[in-house]
């Protein structure tokens, strides 16, 4: 157990707690969005339905238009949240991470904790960290010099195995391939972190040693 880590831990829980719940604000206003899109998404599809069957165009031209903007309106502002979302779930693994970090400094002398799905807890953070801070510089493969040698730094990216693991098993998350993106909130959920606060307080304690 590191003291240093303990304390470290313990001075951001404010700050842990307020991205914990900017991920939860930003996941209800997203199925808020999503259900006001859905519903225009309807609206649209009757009113091209009545315009191809009728002709009457325009009389329905201009509320079809107005609907249409809505839409847009609706797509973009899912699209945003959902950032903003990777962004504070990607925020939370770096804490964690970090705490990690300074208790075992490698990933390799931390314990593993408990199996989730093909991975443990300690991987899924770690791996989750790097990969929501670096998915653009994603390598599936390593790159290598004209003697067949990976070049130095250019080996394929810590996270593919687990994350291509992971993806066997939930083939609707943890894609890799273009365009990536961030992954952190599909880590919080598969760590079952996303809408339990306590358990994630739980599981860092286990692997920093604390004991409650």
């Amino acid at each position: 157990m590191s003291d240093l880590a303990i304390t470290y831990f313990n001075q951001t829980q404010m700050m842990l707690l307020d991205l914990h719940s900017s991920v939860l604000r930003h996941l209800m206003a997203t199925e808020s969005m999503e259900e006001a899109r859905k519903g225009n998404q309807d609206t649209v599809e009757l009113f091209d339905g009545v315009v191809q069957r009728d002709g009457i165009r325009d009389v329905c031209s201009v509320g079809l238009d107005r609907v249409k903007l809505k839409l847009q309106g609706n797509i973009r502002a899912i699209e945003t949240y959902e950032v903003l979302i990777d962004i504070a779930a990607g925020a939370f693994l770096q804490i964690s991470k970090q705490a990690l970090s300074i208790a075992y400094g490698e990933r390799e002398n931390a314990p593993p904790g408990p199996s989730v799905s093909s991975t443990c807890i300690r991987d899924l953070i770690w791996h989750g960290r790097n990969q929501s801070m670096h998915y653009e510089e994603t390598r599936l493969m390593p790159v290598l010099n004209e003697q067949g040698k990976v070049i130095k730094g250019k080996g394929r990216s810590s996270w593919v195995e687990t994350f291509q693991k992971l993806n066997d098993q939930r083939p609707d998350r943890f894609e890799m391939s273009p365009p990536y993106r961030s992954l952190a909130k599909d880590v919080l959920d598969t760590l079952e972190w996303t809408y339990d606060y306590a358990k994630f307080e739980r599981d860092m304690r286990n692997l920093l040693g604390v004991h409650t």
